[in-house]
């Protein structure tokens, strides 16, 4: 029975041996329990707001992202763009919270600076998405160029208007890079002609758009054109000029190409839509976040382009959103 113990605890000892020893070959090829679990990262998206279908396609293409890479993604935005400082909260809180990358798309992004140096100094990256701010220290700006874009809208008006002519510009909130850009790119687009510009701020706001388009007619009936530096603005635009008979009389140029904005294009209450593509941004943004956190290189810019879309390619355009929001 001796002889008998000692083997049984001899063989005990070897089976215990081998199984310590495959436990840490397990733990160095990455096969252990733990490490068979794929790394998860959390990235919090901050937006300008989560109300309007634009924003609503951003995060269509960020959520697609995120389940392909695998990684977790939140969603924050205030109830309006012009909550600037709700955002700023929220960018505050995310760094609380250690999330893994910050995605941000900011309404000012003059006040995002300290929040930002903030989360870059708790080793946070950041992409900023849509709109660009002055901070070195992003992964990259994921976006339209936005003076492009905005030139791209005066050239496709160049040949509706005259020399001298009045044209209107609702843009949106005074002191946002993205529609500053785009202000300046369609009146230098147009610069020849020496355009009287009528600018007021609508604030990206679709009600206060219809309220300043219908002042500004009323003020100024020889308007020739109007140019809207969002979908939301410029479909008030079109319900103002409906409600003074101009709508049939008076070219309106939109910008976004939001899913409503490409049908007031098919429906002629448009003549063109100067289409962003957000989904694109919102994809790029979680992939070059992710990047980041792998340890890859990131292009410190990355285009994500805009279309001219006439009546000619609406139906295109709508299909391909509608394809991007059903997944």
């Amino acid at each position: 029975m001796k002889k008998y113990a000692i083997v049984l605890f001899v063989a005990m000892v070897i089976l215990m041996t081998a199984c310590s020893s495959n436990n840490a070959e397990d733990v160095a090829s990455g096969n252990s329990g733990k490490a068979e679990e794929k790394e998860t990262y959390k990235f919090g998206v901050v937006l300008m707001t989560l109300t309007t279908e634009y924003w609503k396609l951003q995060m269509a293409g960020a959520k697609d992202a995120a389940k392909e890479l695998g990684v977790k993604v939140e969603f924050l935005g205030p109830p309006e763009e012009t909550q600037y400082e709700q955002q700023v909260k929220m960018v505050e809180d995310q760094i609380t919270a250690g999330v893994d990358a910050i995605i941000l798309a900011a309404s000012q992004p003059d006040t995002m600076i300290p929040v930002l140096n903030n989360a870059h100094q708790q080793g946070i990256p950041v992409v900023l998405a849509d709109a660009d701010v002055d901070f070195e220290d992003k992964v990259t700006f994921v976006g339209t160029r936005n003076y492009n874009a905005g030139k791209l809208g005066g050239e496709f008006l160049n040949d509706s208007v005259k020399k001298g002519d009045k044209v209107a510009i609702i843009r949106g909130q005074s002191g946002s890079k993205v529609h500053d850009e785009r202000t300046k790119g369609f009146q230098d687009a147009l610069k020849g002609k020496n355009i009287e510009f009528i600018v007021q701020d609508a604030q990206s706001d679709r009600v206060k758009a219809v309220n300043i388009m219908e002042n500004i007619l009323t003020a100024n009936p020889d308007v020739k054109a109007v140019f809207a530096t969002s979908d939301e603005m410029a479909l008030g635009a079109h319900k103002a000029l409906k409600n003074k008979e101009k709508d049939n009389k008076i070219p309106l140029v939109g910008f976004d190409g939001t899913p409503d904005g490409l049908q007031a294009v098919k429906d002629g209450k448009m003549i063109a839509n100067i289409a962003q593509n957000p989904y694109q941004i919102g994809y790029k943004a979680v992939e070059s976040a992710y990047n980041a956190k792998k340890g890859e290189k990131v292009e410190k810019r990355i285009d994500s382009g805009a279309t001219v879309i006439t009546k000619e390619n609406a139906d295109e355009e709508i299909e391909k959103i509608k394809n991007h929001l059903n997944k």
